[in-house]
């Protein structure tokens, strides 16, 4: 991974300043999101594990709901 990495740079979708002025910006604004995305590409990324953890617990909540003590128990 290291050395694909390293074989990106001029390649990246991401303009470098433009992410160094993002971080500033939201750090002095202090009104940041707990895990702030900067590019596009980590934008899709970080997307489409939530979809799959979404689809994920989606699928499990059947058998989260049925473990819970019924009332008349």
């Amino acid at each position: 991974m290291t050395e694909a990495r390293q074989a990106m740079p001029g390649t990246q979708l991401g303009d470098p300043v433009k992410a160094a002025a993002a971080i500033i910006e939201v750090a002095a604004d202090g009104k940041a999101p707990l895990h702030q995305l900067l590019g596009s590409d980590s934008y899709g990324s970080a997307k489409a594990r939530i979809d799959a953890l979404t689809a994920d617990v989606e699928n499990g909540c059947e058998v989260a709901f049925s473990t819970d003590i019924t009332p008349d128990a």
